[in-house]
């Protein structure tokens, strides 16, 4: 059975960047080594290594900090503010010396917090998944611009597999916008399916300019429009339908003429990069996944016999059989990792594992 100790550790750094405060935390901490240089400097490596595992452990997910990176341990020194020798020894060519070291919590949160770290929290947890970006009108008409913002904010959350969908021509922009904003589930799912992608972000552009010019035609008018533009985004897998985010974002332009309803969608979409970027990276960092499962031809037997069976499963929790017909059943859980290490799970219990998606098994 695969060990997800890493996983939950990775987590963990997340949450804890996420919510860094500027303090500083007062240890006392003995260190050994074949001289006195030595014995302190381990002496600092454990004051680090006993507060990042208090500064990890309150997140409950974490088990095992000691697999944070050595990069850190091994530059101890530049995390201590100051320290105090309170006493040393040398035993048999042992040194001891024993220190209360005032560590900089902050510095260390900055460096457990960067891009490495956000890209690894992605590749463990959501095994950094192919995401598409769509920005379109009722009229079908992309923006590319929007788009680009969009992929940015996730980039700089450490999901890199940002797939390119410019083959979506406008009909189909506006179909798959329309439904995801309708909740024609099927019709998503369908649409969607189109592109090799885990998930889709829509950004669905509602766009209102304000002039006697939208009308009637009168000449000269069309430059004293004033745009209002609603942008409503959300980010969902394509296997499940599951909304990792949603959000309305409202934009109007100071000034009125040809450029107005760009000035207008700007406005409205400078706090989305950040919205979706850290929803996203929020999901990659909980190891727990929800996930699919679709039994097929009684693999589980009866509701009550499968519900018992994958509650008996390492890491599985809080199942729920949403429905079932003919020996067929959806499954919705929860699972300590993800789609993957779910299917090698049941394959190591022998049973056939027919698709595998994101968030989604069928046996």
């Amino acid at each position: 059975m695969r060990s997800y100790g890493k996983k939950a550790m990775l987590a963990g750094i997340f949450f804890m960047a996420l919510n860094a405060s500027v303090s500083a935390a007062s240890v006392t901490v003995t260190g050994q080594g074949g001289s006195e240089r030595s014995a302190l400097h381990q002496a600092m490596r454990q004051a680090i290594e006993q507060q990042v595992g208090v500064m990890v452990d309150s997140r409950s997910y974490v088990q095992n900090y000691r697999l944070i990176q050595d990069r850190i341990y091994s530059q101890a020194d530049g995390y201590i503010r100051s320290y105090e020798v309170l006493a040393s020894d040398n035993k048999n060519g042992i040194y001891t010396v024993t220190i209360r070291a005032d560590v900089q919590d902050q510095k260390i949160q900055a460096a457990l917090g960067t891009y490495a770290q956000k890209k690894a929290v992605v590749g463990a947890n959501m095994q950094d998944p192919r995401i598409g970006i769509v920005a379109a009108d009722p009229e079908g008409a992309r923006y590319a611009d929007l788009e680009n913002l969009v992929m940015k904010g996730l980039s700089e959350q450490g999901f890199t597999r940002l797939v390119d969908v410019d083959q979506l021509d406008a009909a189909g922009s506006r179909r798959l916008a329309s439904a995801v904003f309708s909740g024609d589930a099927a019709l998503q799912k369908s649409l969607a399916s189109r592109f090799p992608v885990d998930y889709l972000v829509i950004v669905h552009v509602n766009k209102a300019v304000g002039s006697m010019a939208d009308y009637v035609d009168i000449p000269g008018f069309e430059k004293l429009k004033r745009a209002d533009v609603t942008l409503s985004v959300r980010m969902f897998n394509v296997n499940t339908g599951e909304v990792l985010y949603a959000g309305v974002f409202t934009g109007r332009s100071q000034r009125r003429g040809p450029h107005a309803l760009q000035e207008a969608i700007s406005q409205a979409s400078e706090e989305i990069p950040d919205a979706v970027g850290k929803a996203a990276l929020g999901k990659a960092a909980n190891p727990e996944q929800h996930l699919q499962l679709i039994v097929t031809s009684n693999q589980l037997g009866s509701i009550h016999e499968a519900t018992a069976y994958l509650q008996e499963l390492a890491g599985v929790s809080n199942v729920y059989v949403r429905d079932a017909s003919f020996g067929n059943m959806t499954i919705d859980l929860d699972f300590l990792g993800t789609a993957h290490d779910f299917a090698v799970l049941l394959e190591n219990q022998h049973i056939k594992v027919l698709e595998m998606g994101s968030e989604y098994v069928k046996i």
